[in-house]
Formats: structure tokens, C-alpha cells, sequence
């Protein structure tokens, strides 16, 4: 089955304590219902900085990734599509290529 990534773009954070446990709850419920489906939860980001060819930097807005599985593309994006990070930013979503040192 092929493999997608999901990168997480943007930062928001949860406006209390209270609110960031529900969140919690709603990323542990999204992992969960995946079940088989996910490949590896990823990692979330800490700032980040784009380099262009010249040298010169700005502010990255990647926030995290994570690896699941899906039957095609349109699965997968409905994968993304119910992911808890949409309340605060955005995703992208690509398939993984094989052959290609993975």
C-alpha cells in the first residue's frame, strides 16, 4: 500500500491550558481512528528557517510531519482532511517514492 507524508504547516497554539488538552485528546482520537493506517506519528517542529541559493534566510512555516498509508491519493487526502491540525494551520500531503533510499 502506498505511504503518504502529511507536513503540518503553521503554528497556532491552543489560547489555554484547557484548551490544549482538548486538543490532545482531539490529535490522540485522530491517531487512534487511523489505526494500521499510520506509519510513523512523526515529529513536530520548533521554528525553522528557509536558506535560499544566495544565502539569504526568512521564517519556514513547517510545524511537523507524520507517515500513513492509504489505497491512493484521494484516501490519503481524506486522511488529511480529518486531521486536528486544520484548526490551527494547514497540511500537505505527497506521496513517499520507492527506490529512492526508502
Amino acid at each position: 500500500m502506498p505511504e503518504f507524508i502529511i507536513i503540518y504547516h503553521g503554528h497556532g497554539q491552543p489560547d489555554s491550558k484547557e484548551a490544549g488538552e482538548a486538543a490532545r485528546g482531539r490529535w490522540m482520537k485522530w491517531m487512534q481512528d487511523l489505526g494500521d493506517n499510520i506509519v510513523n506519528f512523526g515529529t513536530p517542529f520548533k521554528g525553522g528557517t528557509i536558506v535560499s541559493a544566495d544565502g539569504s534566510t526568512r521564517d519556514g512555516g513547517l510545524s511537523g510531519y507524520s507517515v500513513v498509508k492509504a489505497e491512493n491519493a484521494e484516501a490519503a487526502l481524506a486522511i488529511a482532511k480529518a486531521c486536528p491540525h486544520l484548526e490551527i494551520g494547514e497540511v500537505e500531503v505527497a506521496e513517499l517514492m520507492k527506490g529512492m533510499g526508502g
